[in-house]
């Protein structure tokens, strides 16, 4: 994809992403459905900006799912554009990490999302943060 990406301290993540032709629909906007491979793949690069890799955390049998996502749209993203799309933790407990994304073109914000991400077992249920990312994903400002 050519993507670019901006590490920056803390819980936040900076990439950019050029949109694709084949992400886009018949009117040449982004897809709304890729917003949200978008946001994976910053919040993905967020973990291994602080040394995790989320195949090991599969690999040790700790998976994060969608619990809860929210998107406003303001602006279309269309096909070329180079979007930066940023990813920030914004609320970590032992079994959940609420994160927020914005999607800026131009210079001007087009998109703003929410989602909450559970901590579950192979079992598909609620399991505790490894020692290892609770402490990448806490301080002070993060913690209920």
């Amino acid at each position: 994809m050519g993507d670019q990406i901006q590490s920056q301290s803390g819980g936040r993540c900076t990439i950019d992403i050029r949109v694709r032709y084949a992400e886009c629909d018949a009117m040449g906007y982004l897809h709304h459905g890729r917003y949200w491979e978008y946001f994976e793949l910053v919040r993905t690069e967020l973990l291994k900006q602080h040394g995790v890799r989320y195949r090991d955390l599969e690999a040790s049998g700790i998976y994060f799912v969608v619990y809860k996502c929210s998107c406003r749209y303001l602006l279309p993203i269309r096909y070329d554009d180079l979007v930066c799309v940023t990813a920030e933790v914004v609320r970590t407990t032992r079994t959940r990490v609420d994160h927020t994304y914005h999607m800026v073109v131009d210079g001007r914000r087009t998109t703003e999302a929410t989602t909450t991400l559970a901590c579950v077992g192979r079992d598909g249920k609620p399991t505790l943060m490894s020692d290892e990312l609770w402490s990448f994903n806490t301080s002070p400002s993060r913690l209920e």
